[in-house]
Formats: structure tokens, C-alpha cells, sequence
């Protein structure tokens, strides 16, 4: 609009922009079924899972790997409100509040409609305007009365998380909002950013020549977005705090949720020049009490309390109206916080009662939701000054593309909106001492895989956690270190094979703590599709993160504490290697992160993951002045090198394996993942030759990238050595997300950015932009505009890619100075 200052507001042109009226590509769906060729092996594994499945379904619960109902594509998804471990509730780009996750690691994924704003403009004492601020239609029965359908074309969206500024042109009224949402996402803040808020900043901009006066209500259901979970003792109270010099007016909803008391709080900031009203319990299926306050609403642009008895029920809901009046050509904002607070917590099994890490913030006996809210009233401003400080640097420099920053902090959501558990330990001495100190943390492999600390698959998202809250990725990494030594004789039936097995082997590295509705932490590896103790890299990237983490972190107490188990794992991994060569062999079964293409004997991947895991070791030997180890590793590392050259070198890149299938000699995107890891770790070429990497690298962007999709949907994992796509599996003719942003990250150690950006750029581009997938990315996409697996850890990988332009940068200035570094 000519004249209006509120696009100043935005405090950056970055992030990801779409209109409310944005389509996306409708031919996206779920991953539906493998090729006919590829499906025959999958017969009875699927067989043997439908067994499990209705017998899950029986008991009212969920598999852990639902494929038979694949969440449901819904492209309405924006920056989700919340901070890490406390419960997330998703925020759509339109302003519905949907997909929450509120119940420890389960996700409910409807859109409560009731849960919205609502803006009412006055002139000279009469209503002129009335309207809910998202673009549908309401169809409770108590809400079809109101105004509902805001013109789609009047609304944008700017998402940089964990902030995000959405814009409404009012028809006909000059007069436009700027509503900025904000949760207090701090890297290396363990505090506030563990906190269940969000903040709801509203600009109000009146290009009119006279005063007028806005009122914004948001109103908020008790209950939770489904009737999966039982839900009691409901009740609705007007509250009105105080507390160093601010002053808030609110309603409290108060319920049991699964048998955990969880309390919602709604509240506006009070200032001297605006009016806070409450409207309490309200039935939204009743059409009478649904226009009624409606017409409460409109009457004044005031709510008053009705004087009507009512029961409370899952239907019922309350409502904040903040009332100010802007003068002409000014603009004046209205602030309202949301609050879900849920102190303890119990999983499905509910075998042991959790509080949450945020509770330690406060006084326990005291702290309700109303505190919450003040604290995030009083704290907003420095939270904005830290986000900036954080975000600012990235977002100038003018070397990395706009899209990137865009990817690089909006794909940070699920570090907070990934099932995220986390838990105040203090108390509990029979574990380490760091995770007493900073708490347990744990999160999902995806919204649909649920797995807590899905290590295969950690190990590419890790790069986001070790850069921005470091102790808690040791937090989780001294959690697997303690179930190294541990054994469970039980057998079990594993799906892939049908072959009963123990649950859980000594020395081997699990790969997960256990399924949140089951109970995470007391039984691990809810995974059953394979034996995992049988995997050839979960060991190995147990070394490397370790190495890794302390490079990083130069804690070299973790180091001493984890050493042994180091000791354990790698004894464990020489008994992988069936012929003697110095390389884990693998066993001619999907036996590693790709869990569906099957790989036999000396293989690209885990060899190279196995390379670079002896180098950790000796790395590591070396600063902890461990002789006999250093004696045991250097020799197995330079017998490891020489056999994975002759069984797998071919002059261009590294064979797929060493079988004599016809499939050996794929291209798989992700053969330099072990000496990614080294590179990002501060080694350079001691074990893979620059000649060698080089070649890899530009042979799988021209046949991977370029070749597959012309650069415009990312790396696909396998491609033939006549260049054609590899569908041998339905996983090698899949573009992995988060191997993609690892791949790229190499490209860019390797001074190939322009062939990083391209390989990346793809991904952003398709999930964001055209198939509707932001703030969802799944594991994987299909050039047949398939994705699979929404909301999943390994995106996180995008974290890499920051981590190699700084090295890169420190390398480039150190030879510019002459410096060996």
C-alpha cells in the first residue's frame, strides 16, 4: 500500500515467501509401492509386518513404522511454534494452528480451526469490519457464524524460523497487520530455549486520516487436535498477573491429556492505552453460544464474561481481545504469548514419571502457564537480539545464495518440532554425570519413524546439534555410549528375513533408544526390520561422531569417558571382516542406513566409513597417549586402505561393492562418507587421495545431479555405469534429502560450490516451492513426484554445508597467507 512503513518492520528480506494463495504441485503424493520387479522381495517381509500391525490396531495403538496409512500430504505447513523438548504445536503458512504434538513424541495432525485470530475495526463507535484472519471457511456448527474466507490474495508469509511475519491487507479499510510469531530458539542457550511459548507480536498500521480502533481476539479449544488420546478434567478461568512492572490479562485451560496434566494459557500484554477482555468457555458446536460471541465481538470490540452456567467439555474453548485505538498514519502494536505447559511427563508404557528440562527454571511448586507467558513477555526483546546475533552474520554473506540461508534456518525446525524429548535427569545418579548436568535429550528419526535417536541417521543431522547446543549431542552421545555394554537375550522375530534374534547384542551400537510410545531409554531398538546388530556402520559412525564431537568440542573428558567403549565397538567391527582384508564385509543383505538396497562383501560406503573410522582412532589413540591402540590401528588402517583401492577403485570412483552382481559397479551419491566426516573434522587427505575425491565427486555430479534430473531435484543414490537410473531397489532411485546436503558439503571442502549449490538448490526448490513439503522435508523424493517419510531427521544434514564454508574459508585465507594449516 502507497505510504505504509510496516514492511520495515520485517527485520530481513530473507526466509522463505508465499503468498496465502500459493499452489502448489497437486501430482506430489506418498511413496505408494516399489516396482514389480523390486516388490517380490518385499512380500513377506510385508506379510510378517501386517501381522504386527493389526495387532497394534487391536490394542489402540500405533506401529512405529505405519506403512499402511503414510501420513497424508498436506501443503499448508509453516514455521512451528515451540521450543526443543517441551511440545511442539505446527503453524500453517494461511495462520491455522495444526499438527501438534503435545503427547511425548506423537503427532496429531489436524488443524484445530477453532485456535485462531480474529480482527474487529471501529469508526466513530460503530463496528466497520469483522474477520477471522485465516483464508477458510469455519465448519464447526459454533463458528459458521463467523466471518470467516480472509481474501487469500491479501495475505503473505515470510518464514525464517523460529521466526516468521505474516501480512494482511484489510479490504477497503487501509489498514494493514504485520503479525510476527516467535519461539526462543538460541543456539547454546539451554534455558529459554527449551520453553513451551510462543510469542504473537501484532503491528497495526492505519493509513486513514482519522483514529481508528482494532481489537484482536484469539481464541483457543481445550482438548488436543484429535480424540486419539483421552482427555479430562477440563476447566476455563480469566486470569489477570503481574510481575516486575508488566501486567498480563489471559484465560487458563486446564485438562488431563493422556494422563499428564497440561495447561494452555492465552495472554495479553496489558498496556496503559489498551483494554484486555475475556470470553470463557464457550461451546464451539453450539450455534448459540458460537454467535454469540461472535456478536459480542462485533457489538463493541469488547468480550464479555456470559453469565450462563455451562459444562465443560472437549468442544468448549475461550477467547483474549486486546482493544487499542491507532491514530492516523501511525502504527501500535498488541502482544499476546501462548503457553502449553506440561511439567511431567510419562511414555506409552508409562513405567516412569519425567519432568520436563524447562521446569528446573523455575520454582516447580509454583510455575504455571501464566508464568510462562510473563517470563516470555519480559524476555522477548533480548530473544529477538539473540536470534539476530545468530542469524545475522549467515544472512550477510553475500557468497552463499538467498535460498540457502532460507534452507539453512528453516529446515532447524526439527530440532524442536521433531518429537523432541527433553528431560531433567538431575536427580537420576546411576547415569553419567553430563547428562544429569544438561538432561536427556532425544528426537525422532521422523513424524512417521518413530524411533528416538536414530543413531544411522544422527549421524548426518548431528552436524546441526554439535554447531548450535553441543552439549546435548554429548548428552546423546554418552546415552549410546552406556548401552554399549549392555545385553537383552530376548528374541525376537526381525521382518526383513523372518529370523528370530536377540534384541540387543553386547558391544553393539543400537540403532535407537526406543520407541516414545513404548518407553524410550528403557527399551531401545524399537526398529525390527533387521538385526542392526548385523549392520556394518552403525559402529563405525559411533567412532566418528565421537572423533568428531571432540574435535569440536575439545572436551577431553568425554573422550577419556568414551574411550573404552571405543575399544568395544572396534573389536566387535573386526569380527565384520569375514576375509581378512582390513574391511567390514557386508552380508549380502541391506545391512546398513539403506535398509533396502542390499549390498554384499567390500562395499563403497561402509568401506569408506570403516577408512575413516580407523583414522578417528588413531586420531584419538594419539591424544590420549594409548600406545597399545595406536599399535593395533595404524597397521589395520593402511591393510583397510590398500584392500578398499584394489576391490573397489575402477579409475573413476569407488565400485558400489565387490560382488559380482551386475549392479556392483553403481554410482552411489554417497560413497565419500567416511571421508566426509574426516574432512569436516579437520583432516584432510591423509587416507583418501585428492585425485581420487575429485573424481568421485565430479562423476557423481554429472551422472547423479545432472544426468538424473538436471540439477533440479537434488543427488539421486544410485545411478547405473551406463548412466541410467539404478532401480535395483526402490532406495538407489531415491533422492535422500540429507545425503544430498552431506554430498554438497563435500563439494564445497573440495572448492566446488557452484556444483554444491546446484546439487542442493534442488531440494529447497522442490520441497518449498513445488510439491508444498516445507517444514515437513522427508527422508526422500522420486522423480515420479513421490516423497517419502515427512518430517525427518536427516534434512538436519543442511547444517554440514554451513560448517564447510567456514572451514573452506579458514583454509582459502591460510594458504592466501601462507600459512600451513
Amino acid at each position: 500500500m502507497s505510504g505504509s512503513n510496516l514492511d520495515k518492520l520485517v527485520s530481513t528480506k530473507h526466509g522463505w515467501h508465499v503468498g496465502f494463495d500459493k499452489q502448489f504441485d497437486p501430482k506430489w503424493k506418498p511413496f505408494g509401492r516399489p516396482r514389480a520387479k523390486q516388490l517380490v522381495e518385499y512380500v513377506p517381509l510385508f506379510m510378517r509386518y501386517l501381522r504386527i500391525w493389526y495387532k497394534l490396531k487391536k490394542a489402540k495403538r500405533r506401529a512405529h513404522m505405519d506403512f499402511i496409512n503414510p501420513i497424508p500430504l498436506q501443503q499448508i505447513y509453516g514455521a512451528p511454534i515451540g521450543g526443543l523438548g517441551c511440545g511442539t504445536i505446527g503453524r500453517g503458512f494461511r495462520g491455522e494452528f495444526c499438527r501438534y504434538q503435545l503427547v511425548p513424541g506423537l503427532y496429531e495432525f489436524q488443524t484445530v480451526e477453532t485456535n485462531t485470530f480474529t480482527v474487529c475495526i471501529r469508526r466513530r463507535n460503530t463496528t466497520s469490519y469483522c474477520q477471522v484472519l485465516i483464508p477458510n471457511r469455519l465448519k464447526k456448527k459454533g463458528l459458521r457464524s463467523w466471518n470467516a474466507a480472509f481474501p487469500a490474495e491479501n495475505g503473505r508469509y515470510q518464514a525464517l524460523y523460529p521466526q516468521s511475519w505474516t501480512t494482511y491487507d484489510l479490504p477497503a479499510q487501509n489498514i494493514r497487520l504485520l503479525c510476527k510469531q516467535l519461539s526462543p530458539v538460541i543456539p547454546h542457550n539451554y534455558e529459554d530455549s527449551s520453553l513451551p511459548v510462543a510469542s504473537f507480536l501484532w503491528n497495526i498500521e492505519n493509513l486513514n486520516d482519522e483514529p481508528v480502533e482494532v481489537s484482536l481476539m484469539f481464541t483457543w479449544q481445550a482438548g488436543s487436535a484429535s480424540h486419539e488420546f483421552v482427555c479430562r478434567d477440563i476447566s476455563h478461568e480469566s486470569i489477570k498477573v503481574s510481575d516486575d512492572g508488566i501486567s498480563a490479562v489471559g484465560v487458563s485451560i486446564k485438562q488431563v491429556l493422556r494422563d499428564m496434566n497440561l495447561e494452555y494459557c492465552i495472554m495479553g500484554k496489558q498496556e496503559s492505552d489498551n483494554i484486555i477482555t475475556t470470553r470463557t468457555n464457550f461451546h464451539v458446536d453450539s450455534e448459540t453460544d458460537g454467535r454469540d460471541v461472535w456478536l459480542d465481538l462485533v457489538e463493541d470490540g469488547r468480550l464479555t464474561e456470559s453469565k450462563t452456567a455451562r459444562a465443560t467439555t472437549l468442544q468448549s474453548a475461550s477467547c483474549v481481545c486486546i482493544t487499542t485505538t491507532v491514530e492516523p498514519k501511525s502504527i501500535k502494536a498488541s502482544e499476546f504469548v501462548l503457553a502449553w505447559h506440561m511439567p511431567e511427563i510419562k511414555f506409552g508404557l508409562g513405567q516412569k514419571i519425567y519432568s520436563k528440562w524447562y521446569t528446573r527454571l523455575f520454582d516447580k511448586a509454583t510455575l504455571t502457564g501464566s508464568t510462562l507467558c510473563i517470563y516470555t513477555m519480559k524476555n522477548r526483546i533480548k530473544w529477538e537480539d539473540a536470534i539476530a546475533k545468530w542469524q545475522q552474520p549467515i544472512l550477510d554473506d553475500t557468497s552463499t545464495p538467498d535460498w540457502y540461508k532460507s534452507a539453512l534456518f528453516n529446515e532447524t525446525y526439527f530440532i524442536a518440532d521433531g518429537g523432541t524429548i527433553w528431560l531433567d535427569v538431575s536427580d537420576d545418579h546411576t547415569l553419567p554425570e553430563h547428562i544429569r548436568k544438561w538432561g536427556r535429550f532425544g528426537y525422532l528419526e521422523g513424524h512417521e519413524y518413530r524411533m528416538v535417536n536414530t543413531y544411522d541417521v544422527h549421524f548426518y543431522a548431528s552436524f546441526a546439534l554439535i554447531q548450535l547446543w553441543p552439549e546435548l549431542e554429548l548428552s546423546i552421545q554418552y546415552d549410546f555410549s552406556s548401552t554399549i555394554t549392555y545385553e537383552k537375550l530376548e528374541s525376537r522375530i526381525y521382518l526383513f528375513h523372518g529370523q528370530a534374534s536377540h534384541w540387543k547384542t553386547l558391544h553393539s551400537v543400537p540403532h535407537d533408544l526406543g520407541d516414545p510410545d513404548e518407553e524410550p531409554w528403557l527399551l531401545i531398538n524399537a526398529y525390527i526390520s533387521h538385526d542392526t546388530a548385523d549392520w556394518k556402520d552403525l559402529g563405525l559412525k559411533y567412532i566418528l561422531q565421537v572423533y568428531r564431537d571432540y574435535v569440536y568440542t575439545k572436551n577431553k573428558q568425554f573422550l577419556t569417558d568414551i574411550w573404552k567403549t571405543i575399544k568395544f565397538v572396534t573389536d566387535r567391527v573386526k569380527k565384520q571382516d569375514v576375509d581378512g582384508d582390513g574391511l567390514v564385509d557386508n552380508g549380502g543383505f541391506a545391512d546398513q542406513t539403506y535398509d533396502a538396497w542390499t549390498v554384499l562383501g567390500a562395499s563403497a560406503y561402509c568401506g569408506g566409513l570403516h577408512i575413516a573410522a580407523l583414522r578417528a582412532c588413531v586420531e584419538m589413540a594419539r591424544i590420549l597417549n594409548d600406545e597399545n591402540a595406536l599399535n593395533e590401528y595404524e597397521p589395520w588402517l593402511e591393510l583397510a586402505k590398500k584392500s578398499y583401492s584394489e576391490k573397489l577403485w575402477n579409475g573413476k570412483y569407488y565400485d558400489y561393492d565387490s560382488s559380482t552382481s551386475r549392479h556392483h559397479d553403481s554410482i552411489m551419491s554417497d560413497q565419500l562418507a567416511g571421508f566426509w566426516y574426516l574432512r569436516l573434522s579437520g583432516l584432510k587427505y591423509e587416507d583418501f587421495e585428492k585425485e581420487r575425491v575429485d573424481s568421485v565427486l565430479n562423476t557423481v555430479f554429472n551422472a547423479n545431479v545432472m544426468a538424473f534430473g538436471a540439477g533440479k531435484l537434488g543427488a539421486v543414490n544410485g545411478m547405473t555405469s551406463s548412466g541410467r537410473l539404478e532401480i535395483v531397489s526402490m532406495q538407489s532411485e531415491e533422492i535422500w534429502t540429507g545425503v544430498t546436503y552431506g554430498l554438497s558439503s563435500t563439494m564445497i571442502m573440495e572448492n566446488l560450490r557452484t556444483q554444491a549449490f546446484v546439487t542442493s538448490e534442488g531440494i529447497y526448490n522442490t520441497c518449498y516451492n513445488v510439491a508444498g513439503l516445507a517444514f515437513q522435508t522427508p527422508e526422500a523424493l522420486t522423480r515420479e513426484s513421490r516423497f517419502r517419510s515427512v518430517g525427518y531427521m536427516r534434512a538436519l544434514c543442511i547444517w554440514s554445508i554451513q560448517k564447510a564454508l567456514e572451514l573452506s574459508r579458514l583454509e582459502n585465507n591460510s594458504k592466501s597467507n601462507g600459512v600451513d594449516d
